[in-house]
């Protein structure tokens, strides 16, 4: 009885060990995966720094007007290109103008024309234009 008792003493002091020393390499392994990401962490913020600097530059107003004044011909918009709803024409056929909550027009819509399937197809022939020649023109030859 002691002689089982010693073997299953003995059998279970190896398996605790054993597990011991598997979870003591898994805490090691799982410790540098840690340090890893931490590190990578670390970067990434770093980074961040360095593009949001560099983003407020970019974005500097002097340097935006500086570069705007090199590269663009602007020029101040005169009294006289400004427009009211008024001005537009009153042809609504032709316009649809959408109107924001203080009544100013703030987008251009044409009406869109009927399709040529709406139409009777004589007609819908007779509107329709083609740029190339025909074949009969040219002679089939390129």
């Amino acid at each position: 009885m002691t002689r089982a008792v010693t073997i299953i003493g003995l059998f279970l002091t190896i398996l605790i060990g054993a597990g011991t020393y598997w979870v003591s390499h898994e805490v090691e392994r799982l410790e540098k995966h840690y340090a890893e990401i931490q590190s990578d962490i670390l970067a990434e913020q770093e980074s961040i720094h360095v593009l949001e600097a560099e983003w407020s530059y970019l974005n500097n107003p002097e340097r935006i007007e500086k570069l705007s004044r090199e590269y663009l011909s602007l020029a101040q918009i005169e009294v006289l290109q400004m427009a009211s709803i008024d001005d537009l024409p009153e042809d609504s056929d032709m316009h649809q103008y959408r109107i924001d909550k203080f009544g100013e027009a703030v987008a251009f819509m044409p009406v869109p024309r009927p399709r040529p399937g709406d139409r009777a197809y004589a007609e819908a022939a007779e509107t329709m234009i083609v740029d190339a020649p025909s074949v009969a023109e040219t002679g089939g030859a390129q």
